[in-house]
């Protein structure tokens, strides 16, 4: 299709911007867009939203999520993002499996049948306002009150990265969610077992998969002495100390982590496994008598990744 400069133009401006681009459905130059989407050259995740294809494609759900709340926020500078949606405003790690396209927004008012399919209103009936990198959003306890539907080990990722960053405490999420119309009980059980500890939300997602499978609490990033390093001890992801000695551990994922050979600056994998080989060994010397590498399938398979902790003696609580 022919060059349009105009397009051109757009599209580079809300790419450095990292946003979608913004066009009135009345102008000439969002009928060029248009006639692009149609030909696959763009792409529109919402109404009046636009984004390369290639661009597009290679963003993750979270960075696209991203792109249609900054561009919207631009559009409609009074909506206030709610939900899933304020959690990714403010940076909480989450999975990317809780996208489904949609954006959040708070609203004291009932749906109205102007809105579009991928715009969902939180109803609310007083709006607690913060701004984040220039967005309106609801203030972290309310995103955490409205995030507690989600799955718990989804939402506990979302918890434990909240309280990490230091927005918000225990005893201010509490007390919203006792004034608010929300499951208490969901809030509750997050509340008691978010840690700030946790150093990432895939680990966190999986301290969530071990509760529920009625696992004992696993310590976090618990250190060892790193002899070949002192002053960079060894961490672990997860760690049970038993009454009668025993010291099991817990890897997220394991050695693949280290099997990204695609950035050629990063040590050779023979190397990473070797710096692995060395780690369970000193790990081993230091009482540690079973580790475990959990995988991104042993987690989401609840069957498997019992069996794995329960052959490494990991107490279970019934």
């Amino acid at each position: 299709m022919k060059e349009h400069k105009g397009v051109i133009s757009l599209l580079k401006q809300a790419e450095a911007k990292q946003r979608c681009a913004l066009s009135s459905s009345s102008s000439a130059l969002y009928h060029a867009l248009r006639r692009r989407v149609k030909s696959c050259e763009l792409i529109s995740p919402y109404p009046t939203l636009f984004a390369r294809t290639d661009y597009w494609t290679q963003l993750n759900a979270e960075e696209q999520s991203l792109h249609m709340i900054r561009a919207l926020a631009t559009l409609h500078p009074q909506w206030t993002f709610a939900g899933l949606s304020a959690a990714c405003v403010y940076g909480y790690q989450h999975a990317y499996s809780l996208h489904d396209g949609s954006v959040h927004i708070a609203g004291n008012s009932g749906i109205t049948g102007r809105d579009h399919s991928k715009l969902n209103r939180i109803y609310m009936p007083r709006i607690p306002l913060w701004k984040c990198q220039g967005i309106l959003v609801t203030s972290p306890a309310r995103t955490l009150v409205d995030c507690s539907t989600f799955s718990f080990s989804s939402a506990l990722a979302i918890y434990d990265s909240a309280l990490c960053s230091g927005h918000v405490t225990v005893e201010e999420i509490n007390t919203l969610a006792i004034q608010t119309n929300c499951d208490e009980a969901a809030v509750a059980k997050l509340l008691r077992y978010a840690n700030p500890a946790s150093e990432n939300g895939g680990e966190s997602f999986t301290r969530g998969q071990i509760i529920l499978c009625d696992f004992a609490v696993p310590l976090l990033q618990v250190e060892f002495e790193n002899p070949n390093n002192p002053a960079a001890p060894y961490r672990v992801d997860f760690c049970w100390k038993l009454a009668d000695g025993r010291i099991i551990v817990a890897e997220y994922d394991g050695m693949a982590k280290y099997a990204d050979t695609t950035n050629q600056s990063r040590a050779s994998l023979q190397a990473k496994m070797e710096y692995e080989r060395r780690r369970e060994h000193d790990l081993k010397t230091q009482g540690v008598t079973t580790i475990v590498h959990l995988f991104y399938e042993d987690v989401m398979n609840p069957k498997r990744m019992t069996a794995m902790l329960s052959k490494a003696g990991v107490p279970r609580l019934r």
